[in-house]
């Protein structure tokens, strides 16, 4: 079928605009790999742009060396598997539970409603988990109060009773739901910052904020973590941090991409 002028302005539109996006996304990322791995002359004289000049891993050796940082992936990881299953487990609970019919029911669903639009607060809320539930400086504080997402019940509930006529609908809106669930788990820093007082219950998005955001890196009980900007510019080693950091997600990503694509999908078509 022929297409019309305006088709093909609008096309050639489309992508230019893609193209411009795609431009933002990738270019700084390709900053931070240069920065990251480019030599101290280079990083000083500001002379790196899109591409490295030297060639210098002193930043990722350091890093990779480091206990805390180390000490900091293996928390991510633990928060974020047992995380995941955890809050993946309690939604679909919920969300089979709120297919059934029984008393109350509509008063609970309104209970999950209102707290997804209207919340306790950031100081009820750390008066609750540290005062009253005595987990400050715990793992549980971390997982705990994350656990549930009202908006993720009603995406499952809405699957789940489409069964069976949408079971594979379901089970990819499930994988994409976890997915989802364990981004957020492996990006979480802020409870780190309000619940604990220790390097020890560090995670690697923390370690990275306090890379980024402090002029040299200390960890706040201990001098094991001392960036030496005579050897290491401050620059190389915070690149460095940021690449390390974001490279296990998105080395996965590629490969559960799919149901991400299907889960939003199914999730949008009722059966």
């Amino acid at each position: 079928m022929k297409r019309t002028l305006g088709e093909k302005v609008f096309q050639y539109f489309d992508a230019i605009i893609m193209l411009c996006i795609l431009a933002i996304i990738i270019f700084p990322f390709m900053n931070i790999i240069s920065l990251s791995v480019s030599s101290r002359e280079a990083i000083l004289t500001n002379s790196v742009s899109l591409w490295p000049k030297g060639f210098n891993l002193a930043a990722y050796g350091k890093i990779l060396g480091s206990m805390l940082f180390l000490r900091s992936l293996v928390n991510t990881i633990g928060i974020t598997v047992i995380g995941t299953f955890l809050a993946v487990m309690l939604t679909l609970m919920v969300s089979y539970a709120l297919t059934k019919d029984f008393l109350g029911k509509k008063f609970v669903t309104y209970y999950f409603l209102i707290t997804m639009y209207f919340s306790g607060g950031l100081i009820p809320t750390y008066l609750v988990v540290a005062k009253y539930l005595n987990l400050r400086n715990t793992y549980l504080a971390l997982i705990l109060p994350y656990l549930i997402s009202v908006f993720y019940i009603i995406v499952m509930r809405s699957q789940i009773e489409n069964i069976p006529s949408s079971i594979f609908d379901a089970a990819y809106i499930d994988a994409a739901i976890s997915m989802f669930f364990a981004l957020g788990k492996w990006n979480s820093w802020f409870p780190v910052m309000i619940y604990t007082d220790y390097d020890k219950f560090w995670t690697l998005q923390y370690y990275l904020r306090i890379v980024v955001f402090s002029k040299f890196l200390e960890a706040k009980n201990s001098t094991e973590l001392i960036l030496e900007e005579a050897q290491i510019p401050e620059e190389n080693f915070r690149m460095a941090a940021i690449v390390l950091v974001a490279l296990p997600i998105v080395s996965i990503y590629p490969f559960v991409q799919k149901y991400f694509v299907k889960g939003i999908i199914s999730g949008a078509v009722k059966g």
